[in-house]
C-alpha cells in the first residue's frame, strides 16, 4: 500500500518532467534596440504555412502558443535565427521548409528537434523580411538572443552569458 505521498511523489516527478525555464532580464530586453523596423509576421508552424512565407532573407522565431480561444494570449520565444546573411540562396521559405523537414525525419541538432516535436501543433514561425544586404543580419540576431536567451539557442549567445547559464543547475 503506497504511503500518505505516493500521489505527491508522482506529480512532482510529472511537475519536474514538464519544468521547462525561461530566462527575463527586463534590463535587457528594454535595452533592446534595432536600427531596422522589425515588422513581424506570424503563421503556425505547419507544412500549410510554407506557403505564406517569403522568398526574402531575414530574421526569424519560433515561439510556442496555446490557442488565444482557451487562455489569454501568452507565449515564449523559444528559438531565434537568421537566414540569408551569408548566403544568397539562403531565405526564409527555404529555411522554413528544412525545419519542416527535420521535424518529419526527427534529426537535426537535439534541443531544435525536441522543440519540434514537444510541441507540435503549438508552434508558430515567426518573422521579419530584411531583403536590404546592407543589413546585417548576423549583428540583429545577436542582439536579440542576448536580450532574451532563447532557451533553444545554445551557440549565439554571448560568452558571459553562456558560461553562466551552462554553471546553472
Amino acid at each position: 500500500m503506497p504511503g500518505k505521498h505516493h500521489d505527491l511523489v508522482n506529480q512532482t516527478k510529472k511537475y519536474k518532467a514538464e519544468l521547462y525555464e525561461f530566462f527575463l532580464d527586463l534590463k535587457k530586453w528594454r535595452s533592446f534596440r534595432s536600427r531596422y523596423r522589425l515588422d513581424w509576421q506570424k503563421i503556425r508552424f505547419d507544412e500549410a504555412g510554407q506557403a505564406e512565407v517569403p522568398k526574402q532573407r531575414g530574421i526569424y522565431a519560433f515561439t510556442t502558443e496555446l490557442s488565444a480561444a482557451k487562455l489569454p494570449a501568452h507565449g515564449y520565444i523559444m528559438y531565434v535565427g537568421i537566414t540569408g546573411d551569408e548566403s544568397e540562396a539562403a531565405n526564409l521559405y527555404k529555411r522554413y521548409g528544412q525545419y519542416l523537414a527535420h521535424q518529419r525525419k526527427e534529426d537535426g541538432r537535439p534541443a531544435v528537434s525536441f522543440m519540434l516535436q514537444n510541441w507540435a501543433g503549438d508552434l508558430f514561425f515567426n518573422f521579419v523580411p530584411l531583403p536590404n544586404k546592407a543589413v546585417n543580419l548576423a549583428r540583429i540576431e545577436s542582439s536579440f538572443i542576448n536580450a532574451l536567451v532563447p532557451p533553444i539557442n545554445k551557440r549565439d549567445i554571448e560568452g558571459v552569458l553562456r558560461a553562466a547559464k551552462a554553471a546553472t543547475f
